[in-house]
């Protein structure tokens, strides 16, 4: 451990590190940031689960090692034990400044700091207009005041967080790019979408778009992602008759493969926080449709720029762009080449610089 009088101690907090875009983004900045040899970064888990990011080996990992049942009274056991497991290491840490990551658990790390002098910065990573329920939605109001800041990640993000908790500490950060794996594949006829099999990602709906494609029997669907919905998804696809043209898979770890294989990228989501597949789609050279949800497709789409930015719902207007691009190749290499720019707006060095500066500067 590098000495504390030289070092700036940064704790990042993060329910655990599954398959997610908070979990993505947590990742890169405590790998990035230790680098940084004055720094000191510890990540603060606070459910013991598999683990499905890498971390630097200079990251200092704390985890619990409580486990609980899927029951009421387990859970709230569970959260108060968790208050006092964040209390102690923090007093234990004695860091420079704290990141909290998830809407519920940041009010958890809030209450359980009550009292103590440190800087803590939260950032909720779902579209914030979302339902978290009473006793949450009532604690976001009153402990977010508490905050040295938060972040959001979009423009519209922000506005509602100002519109709910009244705070004016409200900075505005994008997630980063990760680093892009290039793959020697070409491209074929597949429309690709990325996400959890959930009803946010709208992929039932997907389905029913694409088998209303016109002369489009040479594509398929790739839809890759776990969840909930999955057996739904394959009934929906069996009574469709597609089951030669819409493939299921589950996440991929060579995921720059697909997206360097497939041709276009659909979204229809029906609302994000910060779409992470969306921009990671766009860096490699896709062009993407994208329904106009809260909150991210539209602070990253130019529509018929780089992209095609559909009003959320428009059903038929969704299926009619992703025709276009079936239809036209050339359309798709020049909305392509303009979506790959986003690696320069995005860049994991850029936004990492952005985050350490917030945080730090207040």
């Amino acid at each position: 451990m590098k000495n504390s009088l030289l070092s700036r101690k940064i704790v990042l907090v993060i329910p655990s590190l599954r398959h997610g875009g908070a979990e993505r983004v947590i990742s890169i900045l405590a790998n990035q940031w230790a680098e940084d040899e004055n720094s000191e970064i510890t990540l603060l888990l606070l459910v013991k689960q598999e683990k499905y990011y890498q971390l630097d080996s200079r990251v200092i990992l704390i985890e619990p090692q409580r486990q609980y049942s899927d029951n009421t009274i387990s859970k709230s056991v569970y959260t108060i034990w968790t208050i006092n497991f964040i209390r102690k290491h923090i007093k234990e840490i004695r860091p420079t400044v704290i990141l909290s990551f998830c809407e519920r658990y940041n009010n958890l790390v809030l209450f359980s700091l009550i009292g103590l002098q440190f800087k803590v910065f939260v950032s909720d990573r779902n579209n914030p207009s979302n339902y978290i329920g009473n006793l949450h939605e009532i604690l976001r109001k009153i402990l977010y005041k508490s905050a040295t800041g938060i972040i959001a990640q979009t423009k519209r993000g922000k506005l509602v967080l100002e519109a709910k908790t009244k705070n004016t500490n409200i900075s505005c950060i994008p997630n980063p790019l990760r680093d892009i794996i290039n793959f020697n594949v070409s491209r074929e006829k597949i429309i690709l979408n990325v996400g959890r099999n959930e009803k946010q990602k709208n992929q039932l709906e997907l389905i029913d778009i694409f088998s209303k494609l016109k002369n489009a029997v040479d594509w398929k669907l790739y839809i890759l992602g776990n969840g909930s919905l999955r057996p739904f998804l394959q009934t929906k696809v069996n009574k469709l008759g597609l089951e030669n043209r819409v493939v299921l898979m589950e996440f991929q770890t060579d995921i720059d493969f697909y997206f360097q294989q497939a041709s276009i990228f659909a979204f229809p989501s029906l609302y994000e926080g910060f779409p992470n597949a969306l921009s990671e789609a766009m860096a490699n050279g896709l062009p993407c449709v994208a329904y106009d949800c809260p909150t991210g497709p539209a602070e990253m789409i130019d529509d018929a720029v780089n992209g095609f930015l559909v009003p959320l719902n428009d059903k038929s207007f969704f299926t009619e762009r992703l025709q276009l691009l079936v239809n036209d190749h050339s359309l798709r290499i020049d909305l392509g080449g303009e979506a790959s720019k986003i690696k320069e707006r995005l860049s994991s060095e850029k936004i990492c610089n952005e985050y350490i500066n917030t945080i730090l500067e207040r």
